[in-house]
């Protein structure tokens, strides 16, 4: 087994054609594997103006803003977020990205396919880091 490097400016990626989405090219950055099921990931990389579509689903999102501006809408909340920004949008949550930018917008958008649990805020709550305890 050796290491495997892919450039992103050499992937083609795809033009997203689903209903809703404008300006969308998008490339898998896990390719399919029959041993992972329950995580996905791929890059979106976004025009001026593109944009996916409002839709919601039985996944969490957990998207990383590599490069650009990103608007993320959810109902009645809109957020602008630039380079390094990690948003999480919870499972079932209606939401869309866009790109209000002159600047090619880049997205990595990881897919997080969970069962609905108590646990979930168990998890969460795990995972912060610890505060000082000197403040």
């Amino acid at each position: 087994m050796s290491l495997k490097v892919r450039k992103l400016s050499e992937e083609p990626g795809v033009d997203e054609q689903e209903e809703g989405f404008s300006g969308v090219n998008s490339v898998w950055a896990v390719l399919k594997r029959t041993d992972l099921t329950g995580f996905s990931s791929r890059i979106f990389r976004m025009e001026l103006g593109g944009h996916t579509a409002t839709h919601a689903h039985d996944r969490e999102h957990v998207a990383v803003v590599v490069s650009g501006t990103c608007v993320v809408e959810s109902g009645e909340e809109t957020r602008k977020v630039g380079a390094g920004s990690i948003i999480s949008v919870p499972r079932n949550l209606s939401h869309r990205f866009s790109n209000p930018s002159r600047d090619r917008l880049v997205l990595l958008v990881m897919n997080l396919f969970t069962q609905p649990s108590g646990s979930e805020s168990q998890l969460a709550s795990e995972e912060k880091p610890e505060e000082d305890e000197e403040s």
